[in-house]
């Protein structure tokens, strides 16, 4: 853990206990258990670890979320609830907590004079974690800077749901019980929870926006497309608004496509059915967690397990669903990226022959002739930018720009035009706040890398900064800016749609994408753009090849 991560881990746990209580600790009676939270001296009560589901253990392992069951007495709301187990050698957290499969918790920050008893409650930020659906960071995320930040005019919400196999195998045998894409119902059962209890901590039902960032942002756009974005009376929830930052896109397939890992997984643990996955102890089946190649592959792709079309939730892969028009029509979106969406999660490439080595490993069907098409395209990529210190190989930045289109910028792209010629309000923004230490390394501005913005340096551990990458922190180059996001985030939020409602004074007006204009978040440089012609040029590729992509 580097010594920037262990500040920003000693700033949340310090702004969580924040010194001492202020008041009577608040309690929340929910009907089937009374929480008792804390109340910070900063006017903020927070309530951790509560259950919106019944913990997923034993015969409830790979099933839908159930209903959390009655607890007697009052209930102690005051440490997180533990992390859902990730993947093996691919899942990291930089604040320690204790992972469990009994991990189904949810978080809730209001503010201490919000009222519980008038139905016009506040507005909600309900946060989607990310993590490529193999890993959570729940903990590294506290809420209370995001009341600050509004003058205690939101209640900030967050949660576990299940990840890897816990949350998304696939086989024919759990597509015969319909317990398919868990960790998408687990969001859904968090919404609902929020629709049914949040007007306790003084929120309003009818006033929730999503807000994610990676796979969290993935997760806005996958549950706007969710049932075609017309679900059955009993699969509905409630929400109004989104923010899908640095959006992770990942590939959906058929059911038998990933059959392999359920077989994988059967030999890994000497059973021979379902029934015997279920009735393995928590620690067992951990253990057979880790990543596998896929078959014929020697190596593991970066983010084996995702969701897969299981005919309701999701009926086709996300652009598919999008160019059918199913999805809701109605919900207000931002929508961005950062610059360099690649540069943390591709190798050094010397060759085009690594080029296609990294990309057919994350998406086997891309043929040879779709990698000299893209070696092509991205020819004029220059081999190292400015301000850059660590010598790159000659292809880095080429294949860092390829995969960053491929899986964030994009899809995100795509998703902006096509929601906006359905008529879907649609904001779009490139995040290009540059942080000399990330420079320096060749990371530019990586994924991810507006998180701190959004809720505040001493209340967002980033997993993607470096050490000495402080440049949001107080006094820093880059502190004006959170409070520049911050408002247009806050502005949308507490008007459901609108980001420039309370703009930072000097900001400019944020216009809808309309004509392929977005918004440049950039200290001192914040303004209006076009997206250039080579981006549609290059996303047209991707779009084209989607079908080999499963995006």
């Amino acid at each position: 853990m580097s010594p920037t991560t262990v500040k920003r881990a000693l700033q949340l746990t310090l702004s969580t206990l924040l010194s001492f209580t202020a008041a009577l600790d608040p309690r929340a009676d929910l009907g089937y258990a009374i929480y008792e939270g804390t109340s910070l001296s900063n006017g903020v009560n927070q309530f951790l670890g509560m259950r919106y589901a019944a913990p997923p253990l034993g015969q409830n392992r790979f099933r839908l979320p159930s209903p959390p069951s009655n607890e007697t007495g009052i209930v102690q709301a005051k440490e997180h609830g533990s992390i859902c187990y990730g993947v093996e050698k691919l899942a990291f957290s930089s604040v320690p907590l204790p992972l469990s499969e009994d991990c189904l918790f949810i978080d809730v920050y209001a503010p201490a004079q919000a009222n519980t008893t008038d139905k016009a409650g506040l507005p909600v930020m309900l946060w989607l974690q990310g993590g490529a659906f193999v890993q959570l960071f729940n903990p590294n995320y506290n809420g209370t800077g995001l009341v600050e930040a509004s003058q205690d005019n939101v209640v900030v919400v967050s949660f576990n749901y299940r990840v890897g196999p816990y949350g998304f195998l696939a086989s024919e045998e759990l597509q015969a019980e319909n317990n398919l894409n868990l960790g998408l119902h687990d969001q859904r059962a968090a919404m609902r929870w929020v629709q049914q209890h949040i007007r306790q901590f003084g929120g309003d039902p009818n006033q929730v926006t999503l807000f994610g960032t990676s796979i969290g942002g993935g997760s806005v756009l996958l549950q706007t497309l969710a049932y075609g974005g017309d679900p059955p009376l009993e699969a509905a929830v409630s929400w109004k608004a989104g923010i899908a930052a640095s959006v992770y896109m990942p590939p959906v397939r058929e059911v038998p496509d990933l059959q392999f890992q359920y077989d994988q997984l059967l030999n890994a643990t000497n059973c021979t059915n379902l029934a015997c996955l279920r009735s393995l102890d928590s620690a067992s089946f951990q253990a057979a967690n880790i990543g596998r190649p896929s078959p014929g592959e020697s190596a593991v792709p970066l983010f084996p397990y995702g969701p897969v079309i299981d005919g309701s939730l999701l009926t086709d892969t996300p652009l598919q669903m999008l160019r059918a028009g199913k999805f809701n029509h109605t919900r207000p979106l931002i929508l961005g990226s950062s610059h360099t969406e690649g540069t943390i999660f591709v190798p050094q490439a010397n060759t085009t022959a690594d080029i296609a080595s990294f990309l057919q490993l994350q998406f086997p069907d891309l043929t040879d002739r779709d990698i000299q098409k893209a070696n092509d395209l991205y020819a004029t990529t220059p081999s190292t930018l400015p301000g850059v210190t660590t010598p790159e190989s000659p292809l880095y930045y080429q294949l860092a720009e390829m995969y960053g289109d491929a899986a964030f910028a994009c899809p995100t792209l795509e998703f902006a035009a096509g929601l906006s010629e359905a008529g879907v309000p649609i904001h779009l923004f490139r995040d290009q706040i540059l942080d000399a230490v990330e420079v320096a390394a060749g990371y530019i501005v990586p994924h991810t890398w507006e998180v701190q913005a959004v809720w505040g340096p001493e209340f967002a551990t980033s997993y993607v900064a470096l050490t000495g990458a402080d440049s949001y922190d107080e006094g820093e180059a880059n502190h004006a800016m959170v409070s520049v996001v911050q408002d247009y985030w806050m502005g949308f939020v507490r008007s459901l749609g609108d980001p420039n409602a309370l703009k930072s004074w000097g900001a400019p007006a944020w216009l809808p994408y309309g004509n392929g204009m977005r918004l440049k978040l950039k200290t001192n440089a914040t303004m209006m753009e076009s997206v250039l012609a080579v981006e549609f040029q290059k996303c047209d590729f991707w779009t084209g090849v989607s079908r080999r992509t499963y995006i």
